[in-house]
């Protein structure tokens, strides 16, 4: 028999404030004190419950389309599959999440595709978040690829 993470309500209680609007007092009884998100805001994770809270309620402020529509289970880890748009920039991605001991949100990775859209939604969200904005380089038509 499979046995899967505990907890996992606590995330799908995450997904529904999410698809609800972002409430800020129910996203911080969800979220561990020292909560560490890693993703698309920038090259550092953002740490601690208060600005996570915010963090997360800017980006769901900015949003067009900020959804989660499934919620996975496994052994050690729970995750959500969302879409998100900010402007003109949507990506698909896991919500990859750790949970404590008391059931609270400690760590989050954050993995989205495509990477021009990531770098789309990361530069739209780069003053919100107080991040310095990305930019997105490839090889010129004229650059000899790597490859060849």
């Amino acid at each position: 028999m499979t046995t899967f993470a505990p907890h996992r309500d606590t995330l799908e209680s995450f997904a529904d404030c999410i698809n609800d609007g972002a409430d800020g007092r129910t996203l911080s009884g969800l979220l561990a004190e020292n909560v560490a998100l890693y993703g698309p805001f920038g090259d550092e994770p953002v740490v601690g419950r208060e600005t996570a809270v915010e963090t997360i309620k800017a980006v769901n402020g900015l949003s067009s389309d900020d959804t989660y529509m499934e919620v996975l289970s496994g052994k050690t880890h729970h995750a959500a599959h969302f879409r998100l748009q900010v402007g003109d920039a949507a990506v698909n991605g896991i919500f990859f999440v750790l949970m404590d001991s008391d059931g609270k949100i400690a760590e989050v990775s954050i993995f989205y595709r495509t990477l021009p859209a990531g770098v789309a939604l990361q530069r739209n969200l780069s003053e919100v978040t107080g991040m310095p904005p990305w930019e997105l380089r490839t090889n010129g038509a004229d650059d000899a690829s790597p490859l060849s």
